[in-house]
């Protein structure tokens, strides 16, 4: 059960790179704290948490683990990152999108 009700607006918004995303923005309907609005985000993303004799703990879908990285290496063996918190089957994608172009580099994906 999320922590606080929400109001979830769609949105356009750039990364660091300036590309263009789809997104949402989520704002709480009523007065929330910062931890409020942090469960009813993990909520709508599946999350589940509780609280047993051994402490807290939270499950997460496999397929929303963003723990996955793509990485290029050029001709010099300099390695780079070109994409980071990508879900496996994200990563796996890019690399054969990346690899079936014309730039000829090494790319992989690999669980951080």
């Amino acid at each position: 059960m999320p922590s606080c009700r929400v109001v979830a607006v769609d949105i356009e918004y750039r990364d660091a790179n300036g590309v263009l995303h789809d997104g949402e923005l989520i704002d709480p309907e009523t007065e929330a704290t910062e931890l409020d609005l942090l469960r009813s985000v993990a909520h709508r993303l599946g999350v589940h948490w509780g609280e047993d004799e051994f402490g807290w703990w939270s499950v997460l879908p496999k397929a929303k683990i963003t723990d996955w990285v793509v990485w290029r290496q050029d001709d010099n063996g300099q390695r780079y990152v070109v994409e980071r918190n990508l879900n496996e089957q994200d990563a796996e994608l890019m690399v054969a999108e990346m690899e079936a172009s014309a730039h000829k580099q090494t790319y992989w994906a690999e669980r951080v």
